[in-house]
């Protein structure tokens, strides 16, 4: 194992296996219940039922092998498109269903989510040639109080450095890569739309970073929860470092085209 394994991502993968193993016995309970009523119709209706548990009970065990493996190293077994579905649709909203009833910080089990979601896609972006690259950013990340209406221009922005849109928007310049701010879910799909990337580079809270990844599905994203000095919303900031060596881990240290 090539890094360790982060207290958010065990406490994800803890609850992972939880409801993992929540499916299996209640397909368990379902299939003896069935077959209590089958035996006494036909012994092929009984096998019938039994070959669908065993069916079922296979998928969801290998889907759990590959997603343990896949989160615990980073790694990926070249399944990674239909892994991103199950995981993002189904799995992950199951899982915040069981976290909120525990009473467990939704936050934290997204953020490993996220983390997990970037692994995944930098397996997808190896076996392709990424041509064009989004960033997308939340209006919040502008320093509150601006007067500037960045939102339809992100070039307009002076530089001042009262926020990280300035450093932003030089990386974007310096790799030649399409910058914008969206106000919300419907303005980042119609930016999505019209800029056609082949990869999403998304800063975000956890809660949008969440929808933005299940809403763009199958389009790749790697998200970036944002920081949050002054309270939700406001004067958010990033690591633009982080942004900046993910751009040259994609594009192998060169400049982008």
């Amino acid at each position: 194992m090539s890094k360790l394994i982060s207290k958010d991502r065990a406490i994800f993968m803890a609850l992972f296996f939880l409801c993992g193993s929540v499916i299996l016995c209640a397909g368990l309970m379902v299939w003896f219940l069935m077959m209590i009523g089958a035996a006494t119709i036909s012994p092929v209706a009984a096998n019938i039922i039994t070959g669908l548990f065993l069916v079922f009970a296979s998928s969801v065990t290998l889907f759990s092998v590959i997603f343990a493996y896949t989160a615990l190293t980073g790694k990926d077994l070249n399944m990674v498109k239909g892994l991103r579905r199950v995981a993002t649709r189904l799995t992950l909203p199951f899982m915040l269903r069981v976290a909120k009833t525990a009473g467990m910080d939704r936050d934290r089990l997204v953020r490993a989510f996220v983390n997990i979601n970037n692994d995944m896609v930098r397996g997808i972006i190896k076996r392709r040639q990424v041509r064009k690259l989004l960033i997308l950013l939340p209006h919040c990340i502008q320093l509150y109080g601006c007067d500037l209406k960045l939102t339809k221009d992100i070039s307009r922005c002076t530089g001042c450095g009262g926020c990280d849109v300035k450093d932003l928007v030089n990386i974007a310049d310096r790799y030649n890569i399409s910058i914008n701010i969206a106000t919300g879910g419907t303005v980042a799909r119609k930016i999505v739309k019209d800029t056609r990337p082949d990869l999403i580079l998304a800063v975000a809270c956890e809660r949008d970073l969440l929808s933005g990844i299940q809403d763009t599905y199958p389009l790749p994203v790697l998200g970036f929860c944002n920081e949050r000095p002054n309270g939700e919303c406001t004067s958010t900031r990033i690591d633009t470092r982080l942004i900046e060596e993910e751009i040259k881990s994609i594009y192998n240290f060169k400049e982008a085209i």
